[in-house]
C-alpha cells in the first residue's frame, strides 16, 4: 500500500505540488481574508522533494540555494537586467507621454537601499523560489522544453498572486482583475529570464532564482513607484500605480524575454542531455 502511494505521488508530483502550494498560500483567502501566505511555494517544494527524493533531494536543493560561484557576469545579469528593462521603459514613457518619474526612494534616504534589498529577498523570493525553481523548474525541464516550462511556471506563478488583487491598497489591486492578462505576461516574461539565468548558472537557485527575483522586485519598487523606506518600515505602503508605464514595462520585458528565447533557440541555456 505504501509503495503504491509513493508511486502515485511520484507520477503526479507536480499536481500535488500545486495543490499543496495553493492550499497553504490561499488559506487566509479561503477563510474570508484578503491575505496570502507567501511561504506556500517553498514549503510545498520542500515537502514534495522530501517525499519523492528523500535526503538526497533536500541536499541537492540546499546546494543549489547556496551555489554562488557562477561567474561575475551572471551576478551582474541577475542583479541589473530588471533595472535596464525598467530604465528603458521609463525612457520610452518619457518620449511618448512626456511623463517624469520622481525616484522617491533614491531622493529620500538612498543609503537604506542595501537593507531594503535584503528585506526584498526575505519578503518574497526566499518564500517562493524553493518551490518554483527549487522543485518545479528542474522537474519540468526533464520532460518539457525550457521555454514552455517558463510559460507554465509563469502562468501558475501569476495566478498564485490572485488573492492580492483583492487586498486594498496593494499594487495588484490597482492593476485590477481586468489587467490580469497583462500581469500574467509580465510574470511569464520574468519566468523566462529566470529560466535562462538558472540554466546558464548550472542550476544556481541562489543567483538564477532568489537574487534575480529579488532584484526584479527591488528595481520595480525603486524605479517605478513612490515607495520609501519609511513607508516600508511603518507598513503604510503608499505606492501609486502608473498604468501606462506599467504597460510599457511589461511590453519591454516581454520583448527582452522573446529575444532571449529566439537567440537561444528556445532552449534558454539548457544543454542537451
Amino acid at each position: 500500500m505504501q509503495s503504491k502511494s509513493k508511486a502515485f505521488l511520484k507520477k503526479h508530483v507536480f499536481v500535488v505540488f500545486l495543490i499543496v502550494t495553493f492550499i497553504i498560500s490561499w488559506f487566509p483567502w479561503i477563510m474570508g481574508e484578503a491575505g496570502l501566505i507567501i511561504f506556500g511555494p517553498s514549503i510545498a517544494g520542500i515537502i514534495v522533494i522530501a517525499l519523492t527524493q528523500g535526503k538526497d533531494g533536500l541536499r541537492k536543493v540546499t546546494q543549489q540555494a547556496l551555489r554562488w560561484k557562477v561567474g561575475w557576469r551572471w551576478w551582474l545579469v541577475a542583479l541589473f537586467v530588471s533595472a535596464l528593462i525598467s530604465l528603458t521603459a521609463i525612457g520610452i514613457f518619457a518620449i511618448l507621454d512626456g511623463g517624469t518619474i520622481s525616484f522617491t526612494f533614491l531622493h529620500e534616504k538612498w543609503y537604506w537601499l542595501p537593507l531594503y534589498f535584503v528585506m526584498t529577498i526575505l519578503g518574497g523570493p526566499l518564500a517562493e523560489e524553493l518551490g518554483w525553481r527549487g522543485f518545479a523548474q528542474p522537474y519540468l525541464q526533464k520532460r518539457i522544453n525550457p521555454f514552455i516550462v517558463s510559460i507554465i511556471i509563469g502562468t501558475v506563478w501569476g495566478l498564485w498572486h490572485l488573492p492580492i488583487f483583492f487586498q486594498a491598497e496593494s499594487l495588484h489591486n490597482q492593476i485590477g482583475l481586468e489587467w490580469l492578462p497583462i500581469f500574467l505576461i509580465g510574470e511569464i516574461s520574468l519566468s523566462i529570464l529566470i529560466t535562462w539565468v538558472y540554466n546558464k548558472t548550472k542550476g544556481s537557485l541562489l543567483v538564477g532564482g532568489i537574487i534575480l527575483h529579488a532584484a526584479d522586485n527591488f528595481w520595480y519598487s525603486i524605479l517605478l513607484t513612490n515607495e520609501t523606506m519609511d513607508s516600508v518600515l511603518s507598513g503604510n505602503v503608499h505606492n501609486v500605480l502608473n498604468r501606462p508605464l506599467y504597460l510599457i514595462v511589461t511590453v519591454v520585458g516581454g520583448c527582452v524575454a522573446l529575444a532571449i528565447g529566439f537567440i537561444t533557440k528556445w532552449q534558454l541555456g539548457k544543454k542537451k542531455e
